[in-house]
């Protein structure tokens, strides 16, 4: 008889992805590219958007420059930002997005970085441990829907950390992304509207009974099949 099952290759794809280093890495100065564009049309992106954001500053694009790098050096390493091992990687990308590696900024801000540890670890209604039970609940799923479900947990309300959280979300959904063998996110000119104007709305969005069972999940299924549809080859390359 016809064999009546067939084998989830996107499953092994994604159980192989997390058991073995990653066989890529983000492509650098593709990422500083984009983003260096992405500054000098910012007026233009910003009348576009539903709502405004903050000018991106040269401290803005350095920092993000150091995340991918710091993301870069932990595939490395074979850290997962979601598995025990690897959350204060986690924390730290978060710190990086907004004090860089500069160590005064970092004693400057040793109070906020502090607060947002505590956030980070113990923020009764959403911290790090509700974003790992959701991500072990949708291990099966393909690495698109995987970055968006918890790049949209993790903006929404409440949020994960005080500040810096959209930014902080890129860089984790890029380093699920490159585990999973897809190129990493990173904003352009041409995606930009389309990845503030959700990230907005996610943000304004609750993490209460109407919002879990009804808004949140069409805001990860339609951001899953941007993150897709924009996926860029050229940020993606093979590890030496």
């Amino acid at each position: 008889m016809p064999a009546k099952f067939r084998i989830n290759l996107e499953a092994v794809e994604y159980y192989l992805g997390e058991k073995m280093p990653a066989k890529f890495r983000i492509n650098l100065e593709a990422v500083e590219y984009y983003l260096r564009t992405v500054q000098k049309n910012f007026d233009q992106i910003n009348d576009s958007l539903h709502m405004r954001r903050e000018p991106m500053r040269d401290e803005i694009v350095e920092n993000m420059l150091a995340g991918y790098r710091y993301v870069n050096n932990l595939f490395d390493q074979d850290f997962s930002l979601v598995e025990q091992e690897g959350l204060h990687h986690f924390l730290e990308l978060n710190h990086i997005v907004l004090c860089g590696d500069d160590l005064k900024k970092r004693k400057d801000f040793k109070q906020h970085i502090l607060a947002t540890s505590d956030r980070f670890y113990s923020q009764g209604e959403f911290c790090i441990k509700h974003l790992r039970s959701w991500a072990k609940d949708h291990k099966h799923v393909t690495p698109w829907k995987r970055a968006a479900g918890m790049y949209i947990l993790h903006v929404s309300q409440p949020q994960l950390f005080f500040e810096g959280n959209h930014r902080t979300g890129a860089l984790l959904m890029s380093s699920i992304l490159v585990r999973g063998g897809k190129p990493p996110f990173v904003l352009t000119v041409d995606n930009a509207k389309a990845y503030f104007d959700p990230s907005s709305l996610a943000k304004a969005t609750k993490k209460d009974l109407m919002g879990k069972l009804y808004k949140l999940p069409k805001i990860k299924k339609n951001f899953a099949k941007f993150l897709e549809a924009q996926a860029n080859p050229e940020l993606l390359i093979k590890a030496c």
